[in-house]
């Protein structure tokens, strides 16, 4: 990841240059005392970024999640539909 340091020199820096740096592997904007202000990340870094947190939470939380996909009940997605058609009717 790039860095980019917002001071006097690239505070006239064009966004063109910003979004470039960007598509380059993102970039993280600090401001002149170091401190983080933004990533700006390419759309592929950041479904990378969404998938590698979806990842992280599953395995964090893997017997949750096997609990869950070992559950059966409740009803299918089309009986769902129809009864919240039958609800709508009736209000209607």
């Amino acid at each position: 990841m790039n860095t980019l340091i917002l001071n006097a020199e690239t505070a006239n820096m064009s966004i063109a240059h910003l979004l470039k740096r960007a598509s380059e592997g993102g970039v993280e904007v600090r401001d002149g005392n170091g401190k983080v202000l933004a990533f700006v990340l390419s759309p592929d870094d950041q479904e990378a970024l969404t998938y590698a947190e979806a990842n992280f939470d599953i395995n964090q939380n893997l017997d949750q999640v096997r609990n869950a996909l070992g559950r059966r009940g409740g009803i299918t997605t089309a009986e769902l539909l129809d009864k919240a058609a039958q609800a709508t009717n009736k209000a209607s």
